[in-house]
C-alpha cells in the first residue's frame, strides 16, 4: 500500500515539475488564430506578436501595434511579450531585446509600419 502511494506522489511531482518550465511562444500556422485585439486573421507571420500574462493567459496579435493597444486598453500586466523576427518569421524575440523600427518601407497588417529585428544591422536596410 505504501509503495502505491509513493508511486502516485512521484507521478504527480513529475507532471507538476514538467509543466513548470520556461514559457515559450507558440508556433502558429497561417490563419489558425485571429488577433485578440482587432479580430483579423493572423496571416503575415512576420508581424505575429504574443503576450503572456503572469497567470499564463496567452494572447495572439497580427501586429505589434495591436498588442501595444490591447495592453494599454485592457491594462494587463504582461509577463512576456514575444515578437516575430521580420527576417525569419519562425523566430520569436523577446520584445525587450528586439530592435523595433517604424518605417514606411514596411507595410504591417495594421498600417503602423512596425517591425522587429534581431540586430541593428538587420534593421538598417529598412530604415527611412
Amino acid at each position: 500500500m505504501w509503495f502505491n502511494h509513493q508511486k502516485l506522489i512521484f507521478f504527480v511531482l513529475t507532471v507538476v515539475l514538467c509543466n513548470c518550465g520556461e514559457v515559450k511562444p507558440e508556433s502558429l500556422t497561417v490563419g489558425e488564430k485571429k488577433c485578440d485585439h482587432c479580430s483579423m486573421s493572423i496571416v503575415d507571420m512576420r508581424f505575429h506578436t504574443q503576450v503572456i500574462t503572469y497567470k499564463g493567459k496567452r494572447y495572439h496579435f497580427d501586429a505589434i501595434e495591436c498588442a501595444d493597444q490591447f495592453i494599454n486598453q485592457k491594462q494587463i500586466k504582461p509577463k512576456h511579450i514575444y515578437v516575430s523576427n521580420y527576417l525569419q518569421s519562425n523566430e520569436f524575440l523577446p520584445k525587450e531585446t528586439a530592435i523595433i523600427i517604424q518605417t514606411n518601407k514596411i507595410r504591417s497588417p495594421m498600417g503602423g509600419g512596425l517591425a522587429a529585428f534581431k540586430s541593428h544591422d538587420d534593421a538598417i536596410p529598412f530604415q527611412n
